[in-house]
């Protein structure tokens, strides 16, 4: 067993530079660099097994590479999912949504095994008990924020979806303290995104159970003035988590036709979040009528 767990580690060892070359991993790994988001969600698709499979050798970066291809995969089946609710595609949208649970399950999956090669507590994420969870959190450098912020994105997205499900909805709370946890080792990772997990956190609940868009903001903010307002992403989340829940319509218009009428390369390098974040600017946008009161004056706020 052991001597052929070891030759298929070797195969697969020696095997790295055909898929790297010749199986689209080479050009996964510029997909940043990608403005197309039809080519970017065709890349990510067609090269999901292959990263599966190379991630068996069980090199770390190998698997998180994996587990944020997965995540990175579940946003355009959410994209696709909410434009099949507005549409009034129900059936499809179930679908969608059903897809994306079980991609954010296997990224999930894939960066708690990276961080498990650290400390085993990370084998049973959602079963251990909470105080040994925060203790482990604790023992993590900041070299595993990546690993970390991938686990903590993939299951916070998941349970998004689940919001019905009170089996899901309970492990939030481990979600908070892996985010808060990357905060503490460093918060500027991945653009900052660890502040927007709070922008969603405070935004996008009511007063009564914790919901603060003004605490929104303030990550909100930290996240564009880290990236100097190149990174639009940051401009949506004012008007979803902002802008939205305080129905200050004009704020809301404001911000998403910044992020539609920014230059395309705003952010060189990162021409694939930046095509993601007007393509998802549009689509709220065009619902403006229907999240605000028509009877509302633009400027006035509720």
């Amino acid at each position: 067993m052991t001597h052929n767990h070891f030759r298929t580690q070797t195969l697969l060892l020696l095997l790295l530079p055909i898929f790297l070359g010749g199986c689209g991993l080479a050009k996964l790994s510029n997909i940043q660099k990608e403005s197309n988001l039809v080519v970017v969600e065709t890349t990510l698709a067609k090269n999901l097994k292959t990263l599966e499979r190379v991630a068996k050798i069980g090199n770390t970066g190998l698997i998180v590479k994996t587990a944020r291809a997965h995540s990175s995969y579940s946003g355009f089946l959410e994209d696709k999912m909410e434009d099949a609710e507005i549409a009034g595609d129900f059936e499809t949208a179930d679908e969608m949504r059903s897809q994306a649970i079980a991609h954010y399950a296997r990224s999930e999956e894939y960066a708690f095994k990276a961080l498990a090669k650290s400390d085993k507590t990370f084998k049973q994420p959602r079963s251990v008990d909470t105080e040994v969870f925060e203790k482990a959190l604790q023992k993590l450098k900041k070299k595993q924020v990546e690993p970390l912020f991938w686990a903590a994105y993939a299951m916070g997205r998941g349970i998004s979806l689940q919001k019905d499900d009170p089996m899901q909805v309970i492990d939030l709370a481990r979600v908070e303290l892996m985010m808060r946890r990357i905060l503490e080792l460093d918060e500027t990772f991945y653009f900052g995104s660890a502040h927007l997990f709070y922008a969603v956190y405070y935004g996008d609940r009511s007063p009564a159970i914790g919901g603060d868009p003004e605490k929104a903001k303030e990550h909100i903010d930290y996240v564009d003035k880290l990236n100097e307002g190149k990174f639009l992403m940051s401009k949506f989340y004012l008007a979803r988590y902002y802008a939205y829940p305080k129905q200050d319509v004009k704020l809301y218009k404001q911000a998403l036709q910044e992020v539609i009428d920014a230059p395309a390369d705003i952010f060189p390098g990162e021409e694939a979040a930046t095509s993601l974040a007007k393509s998802r600017a549009k689509r709220w946008l065009a619902q403006t009528d229907m999240l605000f009161d028509p009877e509302m004056e633009e400027g006035e706020v509720e």
